[in-house]
């Protein structure tokens, strides 16, 4: 055998097993990878299920206090009206006898 074919031949045997260890390289990776995945999938799925119960939980708790607080205001408004319309009863007669004074005193003044 020639030093030609002798290289060629080592060169041959050189790219098969070339060729098989990137073929491992590739399996090996891909095993990694599923393995990874199956780690972490579950643990990222967990995450993002008490991600989601937190964010139900502040809503419901934004929802109650946003509650509590209209009926608050509008417990507000109520007793104001109603101290509105109070005040109305208790001066109401007042200011009508003021103003019907006034009115028959600039009726009389006129008829003078």
């Amino acid at each position: 055998m020639s030093a030609l074919q002798e290289v060629l031949t080592v060169l041959l045997g050189a790219e098969s097993e070339a060729r098989r260890i990137v073929e491992d390289a590739k399996s090996e990776s891909t095993g990694v990878i599923k393995t990874t995945q199956e780690i972490f999938i579950p643990d990222r799925e967990s995450k993002m299920l008490m991600a989601r119960e937190q964010a139900k939980s502040l809503m419901a708790n934004a929802l109650a206090s946003a509650q509590t607080e209209a009926r608050q205001i509008l417990d507000l408004g109520s007793e104001e009206r109603e101290q509105v319309n109070r005040h109305f009863e208790e001066n109401a007669d007042i200011v009508i006898a003021a103003l019907l004074a006034e009115t028959v005193d600039k009726i009389l003044a006129e008829g003078e």
